[in-house]
């Protein structure tokens, strides 16, 4: 055998372990869902230049009124105390030099947040005032040299107490760990992006690699890279619990629907076309179907392979809120069900004679009975 050939197979094998590493841990989607309910408002619902900035009570008095979930970022300062702040230093919040890990509790809450009245809040206090009404999910900031035994037995003992629904998140694989060996109750995610500041684990850590010992519940992954290869993997094909982070527009609300399954938004407030989507899941997830719809089995002829049909299909879908599957078949055609009302359903296809390089010369459609659980267009393999 040449050495070409055993560099290749020594590649293939090596990608191969990567892509089984990444397997998330799908046993307990069931208790994601009420996270999919409504939408989860980042930091709170919150504006720095109001009195209810980003990580302070007030942004999570808002969203709990407006009926929304909570994202909220902690660390626990010098003296073992967990208090819910994001940055890893004082200053863009506090104008003051050092850092929470590196200061007392007493310390810090004479500080002030974004110019407010608001100071940084304690995380019990957090919990005791949002008591149960609204989800949380709780992104546990350790940065290198953290001490994650101390800081996540300092997290558990503020949340064992509480009653309300909740999960963990983190961009350190060590944490999530932690929670899968010491408190396997709890919901965990593993936080990604595209790392490129990690030296020789930015790699390993922008596709999950830990996953293999860390199992997340979720994967809570940058929108700015939904479409790269490692969330394709995880998304399509390990079928990940996806979490949408962070959402800035509808647009982007519409652009994420057919790659997650929770959604954390920031910087506006959804809207109608919003609270209509997330009401349709909703219904769904209660088998109640919307009145005048309908369900067709289709088969697309034409230029439809190697020209992005899925993609634009799932896009176009999500943003008309047509739900079903789309996927390529052996005889160069594309098979799909689709969902919606009539005026739905031609929209989509519509939109697709209308994308450049996809050419449909023939469309067969049958009835086919309505699925009360469809609420998204998903691509099958």
């Amino acid at each position: 055998m040449s050495v070409p050939s055993i560099v290749a197979i020594v590649i293939i094998a090596l990608a191969a372990l990567c892509i089984l590493a990444m397997r998330p841990y799908n046993a307990r989607k069931d208790r994601m869902a009420v996270f999919a309910e409504q939408y989860i408002a980042h930091r709170g619902l919150h504006d720095n230049k109001s009195e209810a900035p980003e990580n302070s009570m007030a942004a999570y008095e808002k969203a709990v009124a407006e009926g929304y979930g909570i994202e909220l970022d902690v660390r626990m300062t010098n003296d073992c105390q967990i208090v819910c702040f994001h940055d890893p230093n004082l200053m863009r919040a506090t104008h003051t030099l050092g850092s929470v890990e590196e200061t007392n509790l007493g310390e810090l809450l004479k500080l002030k947040l974004f110019d407010s009245e608001e100071h940084i809040p304690i995380f019990w206090e957090v919990l005791h005032n949002i008591d149960g009404q609204v989800p949380l999910i709780v992104e546990i900031k350790a940065e290198r040299g953290a001490d994650i035994d101390q800081l996540c037995k300092e997290v558990v003992f503020c949340l064992d107490g509480y009653e309300g629904v909740t999960c963990i998140e983190s961009f350190h694989p060590g944490v999530v760990h932690w929670f899968k060996k010491n408190h396997p109750s709890y919901l965990r995610g593993q936080l990604s992006t595209k790392f490129v500041d990690e030296g020789f684990w930015s790699i390993f850590l922008t596709i999950c690699f830990f996953n293999f010992l860390t199992k997340p519940d979720f994967i809570s992954y940058d929108i700015q890279y939904m479409h790269s290869i490692p969330y394709y993997i995880l998304h399509s094909l390990w079928q990940a619990t996806g979490v949408a982070w962070t959402c800035k527009s509808e647009d982007d609300l519409d652009d994420a629907r057919g790659m997650f399954d929770v959604f954390i938004f920031d910087s506006f407030v959804p809207g109608t076309r919003a609270a209509e989507t997330l009401e349709v899941r909703k219904a769904a997830a209660k088998g109640v179907v919307r009145e005048g719809v309908v369900r067709k089995h289709a088969y697309v002829s034409g230029r439809v392979q190697g020209v992005g049909f899925r993609y634009h299909a799932t896009y176009i879908a999500s943003r008309i809120g047509v739900s079903g599957w789309v996927r390529n078949l052996y005889d160069g055609r594309v098979e799909m069900e689709v969902q919606g009302t009539p005026e739905e359903i031609d929209a989509l296809f519509e939109g697709l004679r209308k994308t450049k390089y996809i050419s449909i010369t023939e469309l067969e459609m049958s009835d086919i009975p309505v699925d009360p659980k469809s609420y998204e267009m998903k691509v099958k393999y």
